[in-house]
């Protein structure tokens, strides 16, 4: 979503510095770990034997050769999926816009997760739907909560069926939701009746390998599971997939239809190439390892410039692409975004990621795409601009 990866100030301003401009702001994996070689050799393989049916329209479905690389990702975090639950995607922005007009019903209430991607609150207002913030607490979605939340939303003649959640290495806290309360939560939408979206772009990339449940796996009937390759090979390829049961992956499939006619299939069969002769692992492994480093660098940055004692706190996430701050006294951090751009470096304030104004007093700082040697120096510039008074921050840069 063009909200979540654009700079957090007018571009004509960061380019008053000549374009020497550090982002943290854009959620962009790093394509220097795929092995670019390989894949021209089997791109060009492909078009030169078998072109005329991968740039031919295909049908609403997931290529059969492309099942296995889904459902080896899908495995990794315990979850199965047959081919007919399985529905194509061009990544799961695009599986966040069929859910709100495939399953939703406009006017209806999806629980939210926030901070939420804004990609996710757009679609389904796109989809006519409303938003409400899932209840939390310090342990993250809170089930005690959704008891109390529901029944009060219904009985004031609001419809609730959906709860969106971004459970492992969410963007943009980079929290992940345990085990125990992932079981907590499933039986809390039970009870209530409630259909849970899980939003899975990250789940994979942990920086010690280590995998978490994915909640489609604890009850593959009651979650419908977005997948997306984006940020484990490569979003130009614009392929991911909804994972649902029976009935309602015959309703997202024709909704899909509806929104694009067919996938791509050149960029299902490029896929489905790579995982058959590499399979996920070295690449997988080769991207845990680029993030591990460079958030490494950026924690270590924030130490060193910020402190831990002062205005500004943040925990150091296990796998994902962000780190997010928090102004201890509420502080509404868009003011400081002009700021930053006036030290040349960027990010994405708060409040883009919440509902209804809140969030505010955070900002995200994406490390995943940011050259290495670039990264302490960013933080310096960032340090600096915090360091702005106050009383004299403009209003909103965005």
């Amino acid at each position: 979503m063009w909200t979540d990866i654009r700079p957090a100030v007018e571009m004509p301003r960061l380019f008053e510095r000549g374009g020497d401009v550090i982002s943290f702001a854009g959620g962009l994996p790093d394509l220097d770990v795929l092995p670019l070689d390989t894949i021209s050799q089997q791109l060009s393989r492909l078009v030169r034997l078998g072109g005329r049916l991968a740039l031919q329209y295909t049908t609403p479905h997931v290529a059969k050769a492309l099942v296995p690389a889904i459902t080896d990702l899908m495995a990794r975090e315990g979850s199965t999926a047959t081919a007919e639950q399985l529905v194509p995607t061009g990544g799961s922005q695009m599986g966040l816009m069929a859910l709100g007009l495939g399953i939703g019903v406009p006017g209806e209430t999806v629980l939210c997760q926030t901070p939420a991607y804004p990609g996710a609150a757009a679609a389904f207002r796109t989809a006519g739907l409303t938003l409400h913030p899932a209840p939390e607490d310090t342990d993250g979605l809170d089930p005690a909560g959704l008891r109390e939340t529901v029944p009060r939303l219904r009985a004031a003649g609001r419809t609730v069926r959906m709860l969106y959640c971004n459970p492992t290495f969410q963007n943009p806290t980079g929290a992940t939701l345990s085990v125990p309360r992932r079981h907590e939560l499933l039986a809390a939408a039970r009870e209530l009746d409630l259909l849970v979206i899980e939003d899975n772009p990250y789940g994979l990339l942990s920086f010690d390998g280590a995998t978490t449940t994915a909640l489609h796996a604890l009850d593959p009937e009651r979650v419908v599971y977005l997948g997306t390759f984006s940020k484990v090979f490569a979003p130009g390829l614009r392929c991911g997939w909804i994972a649902a049961p029976g009935e309602l992956a015959a309703a997202l499939r024709r909704t899909t239809e509806v929104m694009a006619l067919s996938p791509s299939a050149l960029a299902q069969a490029a896929l489905a190439a790579f995982h058959t002769r590499a399979g996920w692992t070295d690449l997988i492994d080769a991207y845990r390892t680029s993030y591990r480093e460079r958030c490494g660098l950026m924690a270590d940055a924030l130490e060193a410039e910020l402190g831990t004692d002062g205005p500004w706190q943040w925990r150091r996430p296990d796998g994902g692409f962000y780190i997010w701050l928090r102004h201890r006294d509420g502080v509404d951090t868009s003011g400081f975004a002009g700021a930053a751009a006036g030290h040349g470096v960027s990010f994405v304030p708060g409040g883009h990621f919440g509902i209804d104004g809140e969030h505010a007093d955070g900002l995200r700082l994406c490390f995943s795409h940011v050259p290495k040697k670039r990264i302490a120096e960013g933080v310096s510039r960032l340090a600096r601009a915090l360091e702005t008074p106050v009383g004299t921050l403009e209003g909103a840069a965005l």
